[in-house]
Parts: structure tokens; C-alpha cells; sequence
């Protein structure tokens, strides 16, 4: 267990999570399932984006307003076999769910992983690349913290991305139509998951519960839904 000094030694200036949030995921067993629960819950059908090449899983896409998005992943039927890298256990999905979210990252190749407190380890920043269906590349660095002794806390923390240009953000050139109301998280640790957040310069509404889950109440065009 980390101790609570290890645990405020964190990355300095604090982020409301909804305002540090650059996309959540939404784990589907396939893509149409995924796309077809989100339109019918907000009437807003997300566009294909594309593969992860080497990665397992293709995504659709909506917007959650300026630089903020909604990601549904599913396994992809053109990589069998091929670990889901971004959501384990992606494959045996009964269902769509939100399964973790991604927070804006800072300096992810330089200063990110020294900034991080001792009681975290961090893998070098993972590059990314996608192809859009219109032919254009998209570029941007993963860093994956993961508390010693806790990983993600079943994805209640999360994993940072950071875009080589903002210019073609999901969250500019997707469906829209949606915009993020709240952000809280649900967990058997909520003490714990609240000591991480902070570690990571993140504040976040924590409550108790019996399983890991993200809620977020959405405005849409049918109105306000919770996800």
C-alpha cells in the first residue's frame, strides 16, 4: 500500500477532471453495437475513425465539445487474434461501457515520467499514429502511470495522451452535438482512487461503490443522459 506521503509528492498544479479530460473510452463488443448504443441513448451516431495498427481494436468517434470526445473501441475484425492493447480483455465485452478516459498530457517525452511521485512507475511514452478515412495522419504520445501495487485502479485513473497538433483534434472534426455536464468516478477504494487522482494532478468527484465505474452526464439532443 502507498504511503500517504508518497502519495501527495504529485505533479504540481491540480486539474479539475473534467476540464483535463481529452476523450473517454467506450469498450464494445463490435463497432456497430458500440455506435448503435450511443445513438439510441443520445441520437448522435459517431463516424468511424479508423485501426490501431498492431494494437487490435478500431475506433468511432463524437464530439463532447472544444478538444474533448467520446471514443467507442471494439476489436478489429482485420486484427484477429491481436491483443487489445488499449482496453484488456476488449474481446469478451458483452456489452458497451465506458471503460477508462484519457486526461491532456504535458511534455509526455520529457518532463512527464520524472514529474511523477514514487510511489508511480511509467513505461516511456508510447507513440501513436491512425489514418483518418479522409487519408490524413493523426499523431500523438500515450503515457500509461500505473499506482505500485494498483495499476489503474481498474481504470478509474488515467492514461495521458498528448496531439503533435491540435489542429485536427477529434474533438474539432467529429459528429457533434453532445457536450460533458459532469464527471465523477465510482469505486470499492474511493480513498485511494482520490490519493492517485491528486498524485496526478487531477480533482475528481470519488464515491463508493461496489464496482470501478465512470459517470458522466451528457447533454445531447434528446436531453440530459447519463453514460
Amino acid at each position: 500500500m502507498p504511503d500517504d506521503k508518497g502519495m501527495t509528492e504529485g505533479i504540481a498544479g491540480r486539474r479539475e477532471a473534467g476540464a483535463a479530460l481529452d476523450h473517454l473510452l467506450i469498450g464494445a463488443p463490435t463497432l456497430e453495437n458500440g455506435i448503435a448504443w450511443l445513438e439510441e441513448k443520445t441520437g448522435v451516431r459517431a463516424a468511424i475513425g479508423g485501426s490501431h495498427p498492431g494494437l487490435g481494436t478500431w475506433n468511432a468517434l463524437a464530439s463532447l465539445g472544444f478538444r474533448q470526445y467520446l471514443e467507442i473501441i471494439a476489436p478489429d475484425p482485420g486484427q484477429p487474434g491481436v491483443q487489445t492493447i488499449y482496453v484488456p480483455g476488449l474481446r469478451s465485452f458483452d456489452r458497451p461501457r465506458i471503460t477508462t478516459w484519457a486526461a491532456v498530457g504535458r511534455d509526455l517525452n520529457t518532463h512527464f515520467g520524472a514529474a511523477l511521485p514514487k510511489t508511480f512507475s511509467c513505461e516511456p511514452p508510447r507513440p501513436g499514429t491512425r489514418i483518418r478515412p479522409d487519408g490524413k495522419r493523426l499523431a500523438w504520445s500515450l503515457a500509461f502511470p500505473k499506482l505500485l501495487g494498483h495499476g489503474t485502479l481498474d481504470g478509474a485513473l488515467p492514461f495521458f495522451i498528448e496531439w503533435q497538433s491540435n489542429d485536427m483534434h477529434p474533438g474539432q472534426i467529429t459528429p457533434k452535438g453532445l457536450t460533458l455536464k459532469a464527471f465523477s468516478i465510482e469505486h470499492p477504494k474511493p480513498k485511494l482512487v482520490l490519493q492517485g487522482l491528486r498524485a496526478l494532478g487531477l480533482e475528481c468527484a470519488v464515491h463508493r461503490a461496489t464496482v470501478m465505474s465512470i459517470r458522466v452526464e451528457v447533454e445531447t439532443p434528446r436531453g440530459t443522459v447519463f453514460l
